[in-house]
């Protein structure tokens, strides 16, 4: 019996889960075909994570257009020994796809030193926000096969209003990670982990009296130097859960690049002053932690000219401070924040 999909036919019951996921691609019109040696659909691709199906011993009659605000939909069928996929592009274009078989790669990465930062303010809780969406992205494609212990129990972290108001992008998560009672749960054992029973008790009065007023409390209290334990708790998690999967490997080349690049920060740090370890550095009343970008790891699904890139999260505080990682992004007197971008 053929699958109910609107945007894609020629599914049947009983196909392999690869088939499957050819379909959704075009049912949440998310198709997106790069071609080079070989013919590569990206299925789930952030930093975490890359999945992406490959058509072996493909062919293409026609060509495809690059332009995602075309509706893109398509029909498979079976011709002698091999699949045809026929595509339409809105009224705009039509190709055809041959291939023997459908190939799915799907390899996990470490992400715990990542850092993209499209909003100024608050840029520590916005990073968190970013890595743990991230993990839940992960979870909620590929299933719990594909996540550790440890991320199992941090990514309903998102589904904490207060925790996921500080999106790393300018709109507004709310629509994308529901509101739940595993986040708050989720956030009660972080908070009781970092033995912050002031914020473990609005937490858990939120649980009792969910409103707009006490989320908003909860994550302007986020912002206080208070919440500093709190903080590096959540980030000792993420590392931990993210050191389970190996670094991104681009080949002898561009590793070496990259593994020269973190020693030359390193030593630049040491010669200016800074004791610590990349990415970590402090110098009397400054802590730099370094965040980086990384590309995918196969060029052809990777935006155009996107390299490994570095930024530097610089806190700068008074005496009366405690030099702690990210510190001066917190709010509070004395506290200096910003995040400046490697130089050219």
């Amino acid at each position: 019996m053929a699958l109910d999909y609107t945007y894609f036919s020629g599914v049947e019951d009983g196909i392999s889960s690869v088939f499957e996921k050819l379909a959704e691609v075009f049912e949440y019109q998310v198709f997106e075909l790069c071609v080079g040696e070989e013919y590569l659909i990206p299925y789930m691709m952030n930093d975490a994570v890359e999945n992406y199906l490959i058509l072996k011993n493909g062919q293409m009659i026609g060509n495809y257009l690059n332009d995602d605000t075309l509706e893109v939909t398509a029909k498979l069928a079976v011709e002698k020994d091999r699949y045809v996929l026929s595509v339409r592009q809105s009224e705009e274009n039509a190709f055809t796809l041959y291939f023997s078989e459908i190939e799915e790669r799907i390899q996990c990465f470490q992400y715990h030193r990542i850092g993209h930062f499209w909003v100024k303010g608050q840029e520590q809780w916005r990073q968190l926000v970013y890595i743990i969406g991230t993990i839940y992205e992960k979870y909620d494609y590929l299933g719990e096969a594909y996540c550790n212990k440890s991320e199992k129990e941090l990514l309903r972290l998102v589904e904490f209003p207060p925790f996921r108001m500080w999106s790393p992008i300018h709109e507004s998560l709310e629509e994308k990670y529901p509101a739940t009672y595993e986040g708050v749960t989720c956030m009660e054992r972080l908070a009781k982990k970092a033995k912050d029973t002031r914020y473990l008790w609005l937490v858990k009065l939120y649980r009792y009296f969910p409103n707009r007023i006490l989320e908003k409390m909860l994550a302007m209290r986020l912002l206080n130097p208070k919440r500093q334990r709190l903080y590096e708790t959540i980030w000792q998690e993420v590392q931990s859960a993210s050191e389970v999967y190996p670094e991104r490997d681009y080949g002898a080349r561009l590793n070496e690049e990259i593994r020269r690049k973190r020693t030359e920060i390193h030593a630049k740090m040491l010669e200016d002053g800074f004791e610590g370890t990349y990415p970590e550095y402090y110098k009397k009343r400054m802590q730099i932690t370094v965040a980086e970008e990384h590309p995918f790891t196969v060029s052809m699904l990777e935006f155009e000219n996107f390299v490994f890139r570095v930024h530097f999260m610089v806190s700068k505080c008074g005496k009366h401070v405690k030099i702690r990682k990210n510190c001066g992004f917190f709010r509070g007197l004395g506290r200096i924040g910003k995040v400046e971008r490697e130089e050219k």
